[in-house]
């Protein structure tokens, strides 16, 4: 039975989370962004972006792993928010990325991940965050759903790679509600 484990990434991840990043996407997002663009993914310049945002030291910002018998296998990232849309509404922390490789989805790695990036944001003076998702991603809508989070009725659109998709902002009022819920469904180990 696999070993699984989360961890605040270091410099050093910055490899493998782009390497995780690139495979999620490609799991994700095939069908929804040109297949070219998905099988052209440069892992040097994705992994100069990831040592960037790891190393930012941006105040509220972190990036987590998630490992399986310590090898990385999802991350996500959260900061303050920088939305125009969303900081009038008084959302002030930002999930700004959360994949984790679809073979090891539905085993709490995600609820985990979300109840650190919970519990950092409030260490970082934050009450509230939101987070952007597909519009056409039901399963994701319910993945946030289910940890409290509420549509806040702001639309936009993500340009990607050449593709251009709708997606909504949810967000969670008070991060406790957030850290509770997700705090709750992790799986055991996960520190």
């Amino acid at each position: 039975m696999a070993e699984y484990r989360l961890r605040r990434a270091t410099l050093e991840d910055a490899p493998a989370i782009a390497g995780v990043n690139a495979a999620a996407w490609r799991e994700t997002y095939a069908g929804l962004m040109p297949a070219e663009a998905l099988a052209g993914i440069d892992l040097d310049d994705w992994t100069r972006r990831w040592r960037d945002r790891i190393g930012s030291g941006e105040i509220g910002q972190a990036v987590f792993v998630a490992l399986e018998d310590g090898v990385p296998v999802g991350f996500a990232r959260c900061s303050r928010q920088t939305n125009s849309k969303l900081v009038p509404l008084g959302f002030d922390g930002e999930i700004d990325s959360i994949y984790l490789l679809r073979r090891v989805q539905r085993q709490g790695l995600g609820a985990g991940l979300m109840a650190r990036l919970a519990e950092h944001l409030l260490s970082a003076g934050c009450a509230s965050a939101a987070v952007w998702v597909l519009r056409d991603a039901p399963k994701a809508r319910g993945f946030y759903e289910a940890l409290g989070a509420a549509p806040l009725g702001v639309e936009g659109v993500w340009e990607v790679e050449g593709a251009i998709l709708p997606d909504l902002a949810y967000g969670w009022r008070d991060l406790r509600i957030l850290a509770e819920a997700a705090g709750a469904r992790k799986v055991s180990p996960v520190r």
